[in-house]
């Protein structure tokens, strides 16, 4: 499936949802649209590596931990009642804010994480939880499932997948055809666009991220998220990037600056936060790079990189359109 066509797709899945969701405890949340969602789903069951939940009924008012969450419920076509506050003023991703259209929106839930409170989680009166990209949930899943079966990780949230987080979240809804046609939708989506940009493939890069004033975090593996959405366009990590040692954060090895010199690529990536970007390119080493030079650099801005990093659906179809004409353009200087 072509980007447009799942774009497409996905605003008409926001369209039947918009509107229907309140952030008062009186309303209720989008109900799925699928015949698979009807009573006779139920009761379902999902194993995490905190425990099993049972769904007994159709759920009604859905809470999502994080943005993540919020996204992979709306590609599924249920709005949430409160969504987990995205990394920015507005408190929602700019792809999420195309999907919840100019409908009632749902509570922004404050605090990240394990910093969210039970008692505001509690106020919106879920009949289910949903906490697949949770950090931290571990130490509030007992006080949550209190309230209401928590959906969640099979391992944990960095391993868990987009698309495994979909057929979990689908199957507690009920919906679990659904859930496959939106990873098949997603994963046709980013196939078509490897197709159309050729220049990609079989090109190495190098992924930069978070620069520190001595040192700086190279991905190393596809255990890193936007790593494995790049190599579905048909870039690969260099020799050297998948040589190193991994550091404490998985799919990510931490090198000193004296080694950049190492790091040259067909295409250079690099993401962070703040000030780290101007940290970097103002290392000698980095500014001598060929492929600096040749001028094949992508630098992501912190919701460009976190549409790859945090992935879902509607994150990486709004990926496709935003980041790769960048990388296309890099690959063929």
């Amino acid at each position: 499936m072509k980007r447009s066509t799942l774009a497409a797709a996905l605003a008409v899945v926001g369209m039947m949802t918009a509107g229907c969701t309140s952030t008062s405890a009186e309303d209720e949340t989008s109900q799925p649209t699928s015949s698979a969602a009807e009573s006779s789903a139920f009761p379902t069951s999902v194993t995490g590596a905190l425990g099993t939940v049972t769904i007994d009924e159709r759920p009604e008012r859905v809470v999502a931990m994080s943005w993540t969450d919020a996204d992979i419920l709306l590609s599924l076509g249920v709005t949430p009642v409160a969504i987990g506050k995205a990394p920015n003023d507005a408190g929602v991703q700019p792809w999420t804010d195309e999907l919840l259209g100019d409908g009632d929106r749902p509570a922004i839930l404050q605090g990240v994480n394990a910093n969210v409170s039970i008692e505001e989680i509690a106020a919106q009166a879920p009949d289910l939880i949903v906490g697949t990209k949770s950090f931290g949930l571990d130490t509030q899943y007992e006080q949550l499932s209190a309230l209401a079966p928590v959906v969640h990780y099979a391992e944990t949230p960095s391993a868990e997948t987009w698309q495994e987080a979909t057929t979990r979240i689908a199957t507690a809804l009920g919906i679990p055809e659904r859930g496959t046609e939106v990873v098949e939708e997603t994963e046709a989506a980013i196939a078509d666009s490897a197709a159309e940009h050729p220049a990609l493939a079989g090109k190495t890069y190098t992924f930069f991220v978070g620069p520190q004033p001595d040192s700086v975090y190279i991905v190393n593996s596809t255990e890193d998220a936007g790593a494995k959405f790049l190599d579905q366009l048909g870039l690969t990590l260099t020799p050297f990037a998948t040589s190193q040692e991994t550091s404490s954060v998985p799919g990510r090895a931490l090198l000193s600056y004296e080694n950049v010199a190492d790091t040259d690529a067909d295409i250079i990536v690099a993401t962070s936060a703040n000030d780290g970007l101007v940290i970097l390119e103002g290392q000698p080493a980095f500014a001598s790079l060929d492929a600096i030079q040749r001028g094949a650099y992508v630098p992501l801005a912190a919701t460009l990189a976190q549409s790859i990093a945090f992935p879902s659906p509607p994150s990486l179809d709004w990926a496709l359109g935003q980041i790769v004409p960048e990388l296309d353009e890099a690959a063929q200087r």
